[in-house]
């Protein structure tokens, strides 16, 4: 079962814009799922990696909800807790080949790949048909963890 493979040593795990957006909007029926990995980051369980290109794109969708000193604060608390993974060259030539339904996700998973990422958690689990690793929600997979 892949799952094992994130299981062992520190699990270099690939987490979506949306669950970091759970976090910073506190958005109620999904927060506590994604507090938790940040918590088993914090406790150095995981390595939560995460694509670049999700920092700008977070901070565009909460521009309205979120102060930008509010943001930076935020930010500046769990980014010690977050992998950045460049999005680079080879990872849009790689999600341009493939032609995916959703472009976004398709930088985002070429990204968890070069990153070395073991799994992809995310709240749209349906957005990475083409995913040759494992791909689950948060919840998922805090319950087999």
């Amino acid at each position: 079962m892949l799952l094992w493979k994130c299981m062992a040593d520190k699990k270099k795990i690939f987490i979506d814009t949306n669950i970091l957006l759970d976090v910073l909007c506190q958005r109620p029926l999904f927060k506590d799922d994604a507090f938790r990995l940040i918590d088993l980051a914090i406790d150095e369980q995981l390595e939560l990696l995460i694509a670049d290109l999700s920092i700008a794109n977070i901070r565009y969708i909460t521009r309205k909800e979120l102060a930008l000193a509010d943001f930076y604060r935020v930010m500046e608390q769990f980014r010690p807790f977050l992998t950045v993974v460049p999005v680079g060259p080879k990872v849009v030539d790689d999600a341009l080949a493939l032609k995916a339904k959703d472009f976004e996700d398709a930088l985002q998973y070429f990204a968890a790949l070069q990153a070395g990422a073991e799994c992809i958690v995310t709240r749209n689990v349906k957005d990475y048909p083409f995913a040759e690793i494992e791909v689950m929600t948060p919840h998922e997979f805090l319950t087999q963890l």
